[in-house]
């Protein structure tokens, strides 16, 4: 038996083939790519350059500092816990307080990422404190500073007699990278506090929290 392709088929064959060469070598072409890297930014902020005054109210006149012979009967003390890391906590602790004496702790809340952050004004939220309420148990008299300047650019504090005259406080402070928010806790009692007593040798404990977010979204 003969099986031998016809030459007509081998002729048709090779051209197809040769076509096919043709198209693989005969296209030219030229690729583009696009990569991409995301690095992102961070929110962070921490406790800076935080400083104790003690004051003692005799007959409701206040005397700072405290005298130096009762110097030693109460005393304040601070210390930033995981410092440098995420969520820093500032604690404050008082020994021998009694009614008219004073603890003042003044602290920075530094914006240290590259990301502008909010705090909410008042910025401070009481998530508990002594029952019943300390009048004078609170954070007051924050002043805004830009990076590298030594001035206040904003301050929550005014001086009118006349609540009505002053100015409406801002909803929040806006920090960016290196700003600060320099801050007053005041911490104080009488012997009376919403008609109740302050008791001898007792433990009452409070804390705030300070929330900062980026400054294009609410919590």
């Amino acid at each position: 038996m003969n099986k031998r392709l016809p030459l007509g088929f081998l002729a048709i064959l090779l051209i197809v083939l040769l076509a096919g060469v043709g198209v693989a070598y005969g296209l030219w072409s030229e690729t583009l790519t696009i990569d991409g890297i995301v690095n992102t930014g961070e929110v962070n902020v921490g406790f800076r350059n935080v400083n104790v005054e003690e004051g003692v109210a005799v007959n409701g006149i206040l005397t700072k500092p405290e005298p130096k012979e009762k110097a030693d009967a109460a005393n304040c003390y601070t210390e930033i816990l995981n410092k440098g890391f995420d969520n820093e906590t500032l604690q404050v602790t008082t020994k021998g307080a009694y009614p008219s004496w004073h603890c003042f702790v003044t602290y920075e809340v530094v914006s240290t990422g590259n990301v502008p952050v909010h705090i909410n004004k008042p910025g401070y939220k009481l998530i508990y404190g002594p029952k019943p309420a300390w009048k004078d148990l609170g954070i007051t008299e924050c002043k805004l500073f830009k990076a590298g300047k030594t001035t206040a650019e904003e301050e929550s504090t005014c001086t009118e007699t006349d609540p009505t005259k002053c100015p409406p406080a801002p909803s929040y402070w806006q920090l960016h990278e290196g700003d600060k928010l320099e801050c007053k806790l005041t911490i104080h009692f009488n012997n009376y506090e919403g008609g109740e007593p302050i008791s001898e040798n007792s433990t009452y404990t409070f804390q705030y929290q300070i929330m900062a977010y980026q400054w294009n979204e609410k919590p």
